[in-house]
């Protein structure tokens, strides 16, 4: 079986290159890890990713570089594109068929349909008390007498 993570998923820490971590924890690690970093190993972070750190040195050649400005700078972008042209003008197709010049019909009522047609109904019957049900039953018993 393979394993979950790939080599790719870890990197090393910029305080300690001893220190290898997975990539969605490093933030979290980079926190503990500078605070327990010597003063002569300040490092500071790059203003489009926090978990790019570097020295003074590299880091302003690093701003020049970084992946994260670049998809910065598009979105910043977007709002200054200009705007996408208006759809083509719709079709419209000719029908003969005109729901609104159709008869009105009544709503259907499916326990008036079942009263009185041959449907053998038990809703309603739920958590009622056994004389219920029973004088229920022989009233339908009568009603399917009557209709046959």
């Amino acid at each position: 079986m393979a394993s979950t993570s790939k080599f790719d998923d870890f990197v090393a820490c910029p305080y300690n290159k001893a220190h290898i971590v997975l990539r969605g924890r490093l933030t979290k690690h980079l926190v503990r890890c500078s605070r327990n970093a010597e003063n002569l190993n300040k490092l500071l972070t790059c203003p489009f990713n926090e978990n790019h750190r570097f020295d003074a040195q590299q880091l302003q050649a690093h701003i020049k570089i970084c992946p994260e400005r670049a998809s910065l700078e598009r979105q910043a972008q977007k709002d200054e594109q200009p705007a996408v042209d208006a759809p083509a003008t719709q079709m419209l197709i000719e029908c003969e068929e005109d729901w609104d010049n159709e008869p009105d019909v009544p709503t259907y009522n499916p326990s008036a349909y079942c009263e009185e047609n041959l449907v053998i109904r038990s809703s309603g019957l739920h958590g009622q008390s056994k004389s219920v049900r029973r004088n229920f039953r022989a009233q339908e018993r009568r009603r399917f007498a009557e209709k046959q």
